[in-house]
Protein backbone atom coordinates (compact mmCIF):
# COMPACT_ATOMS: atom_id res chain seq x y z
CA UNK A 1 0.00 0.00 0.00
CA UNK A 2 3.08 2.55 0.61
CA UNK A 3 4.47 1.50 -2.87
CA UNK A 4 1.12 2.53 -4.20
CA UNK A 5 0.97 5.76 -2.35
CA UNK A 6 4.60 6.86 -3.29
CA UNK A 7 3.63 5.96 -6.89
CA UNK A 8 0.40 8.44 -6.55
CA UNK A 9 2.37 10.82 -5.35
CA UNK A 10 5.25 10.91 -7.96
CA UNK A 11 2.76 10.85 -10.58
CA UNK A 12 1.02 13.88 -9.25
CA UNK A 13 4.31 15.40 -8.88
CA UNK A 14 5.07 14.80 -12.54
CA UNK A 15 1.61 15.58 -13.74
CA UNK A 16 2.33 18.83 -11.54
CA UNK A 17 5.21 19.09 -13.34
CA UNK A 18 3.64 18.57 -16.53
CA UNK A 19 0.71 21.07 -16.32
CA UNK A 20 3.49 24.22 -15.06
CA UNK A 21 5.26 23.97 -17.97
CA UNK A 22 2.39 23.95 -20.28
CA UNK A 23 1.11 26.57 -18.37
CA UNK A 24 4.16 28.01 -18.77
CA UNK A 25 4.16 27.63 -22.39
CA UNK A 26 0.74 28.94 -23.12
CA UNK A 27 1.80 32.20 -21.24
CA UNK A 28 4.72 32.47 -23.05
CA UNK A 29 2.25 32.00 -26.12
CA UNK A 30 -0.10 34.35 -25.02
CA UNK A 31 2.87 37.57 -24.85
CA UNK A 32 3.93 36.81 -27.77
CA UNK A 33 0.30 37.23 -29.73
CA UNK A 34 -0.29 40.53 -27.26
CA UNK A 35 3.34 42.28 -28.56
CA UNK A 36 1.90 40.83 -32.03
CA UNK A 37 -1.79 42.17 -31.94
CA UNK A 38 0.02 45.66 -30.49
CA UNK A 39 2.52 45.71 -33.58
CA UNK A 40 -0.34 45.23 -35.70
CA UNK A 41 -2.16 47.66 -33.59
CA UNK A 42 0.34 50.21 -34.32
CA UNK A 43 0.76 49.47 -38.32
CA UNK A 44 -3.09 49.97 -38.53
CA UNK A 45 -3.41 53.03 -37.36
CA UNK A 46 -0.04 54.64 -39.22
CA UNK A 47 -1.95 53.17 -42.19
CA UNK A 48 -5.40 55.51 -41.38
CA UNK A 49 -3.76 58.13 -40.71
CA UNK A 50 -1.56 57.80 -44.66
CA UNK A 51 -4.91 56.81 -46.20
CA UNK A 52 -6.70 60.13 -44.20
CA UNK A 53 -4.07 62.46 -45.18
CA UNK A 54 -3.67 60.80 -49.08
CA UNK A 55 -7.73 61.04 -48.71
CA UNK A 56 -7.29 65.04 -47.86
CA UNK A 57 -4.45 65.32 -50.46
CA UNK A 58 -6.49 64.12 -53.39
CA UNK A 59 -9.52 65.97 -52.57
CA UNK A 60 -7.62 69.48 -52.14
CA UNK A 61 -6.06 68.90 -55.33
CA UNK A 62 -9.74 67.34 -57.04
CA UNK A 63 -10.85 70.81 -55.47
CA UNK A 64 -8.07 73.18 -57.37
CA UNK A 65 -9.13 70.89 -60.59
CA UNK A 66 -12.28 71.53 -60.45
CA UNK A 67 -12.07 75.55 -59.91
CA UNK A 68 -9.79 75.47 -63.02
CA UNK A 69 -11.97 73.50 -65.11
CA UNK A 70 -14.78 76.05 -63.86
CA UNK A 71 -12.72 79.03 -64.77
CA UNK A 72 -12.20 77.47 -67.93
CA UNK A 73 -16.02 76.98 -68.44
CA UNK A 74 -16.80 80.36 -66.75
CA UNK A 75 -14.69 81.92 -69.97
CA UNK A 76 -15.77 79.48 -72.45
CA UNK A 77 -19.44 80.87 -71.58
CA UNK A 78 -18.44 84.79 -70.99
CA UNK A 79 -16.77 84.34 -74.57
CA UNK A 80 -19.77 82.75 -76.08
CA UNK A 81 -21.94 84.87 -74.56
CA UNK A 82 -19.76 88.24 -75.62
CA UNK A 83 -20.25 87.18 -79.05
CA UNK A 84 -23.68 85.83 -79.54
CA UNK A 85 -24.93 89.47 -80.62
CA UNK A 86 -21.78 89.44 -83.61
CA UNK A 87 -23.12 85.97 -84.37
CA UNK A 88 -26.60 86.29 -84.76
CA UNK A 89 -26.07 89.44 -87.44
CA UNK A 90 -23.96 87.15 -89.71
CA UNK A 91 -26.83 84.61 -89.55
CA UNK A 92 -29.52 87.51 -90.42
CA UNK A 93 -26.94 88.94 -93.08
CA UNK A 94 -26.65 85.70 -94.47
CA UNK A 95 -30.37 85.09 -94.71
CA UNK A 96 -31.27 88.23 -95.97
CA UNK A 97 -28.23 87.69 -98.64
CA UNK A 98 -28.81 84.29 -99.73
CA UNK A 99 -30.39 83.69 -103.11
CA UNK A 100 -33.87 81.44 -102.97
CA UNK A 101 -33.86 77.95 -103.35
CA UNK A 102 -36.74 78.24 -106.46
CA UNK A 103 -37.99 81.47 -108.01
CA UNK A 104 -41.02 81.14 -107.02
CA UNK A 105 -41.54 82.41 -103.54
CA UNK A 106 -44.53 80.61 -102.56
CA UNK A 107 -45.98 83.01 -105.37
CA UNK A 108 -48.10 80.36 -107.17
Amino acid sequence: MTYVLIALLASSFIFEYWLLTKISKIEKEKFRLQKALFALNQDLTTFQAGISRDTKSQKDELLVEMKRVQTKVDVVRRDIINSLPTQIRKVIGHIEFAKPLNNSHGRG
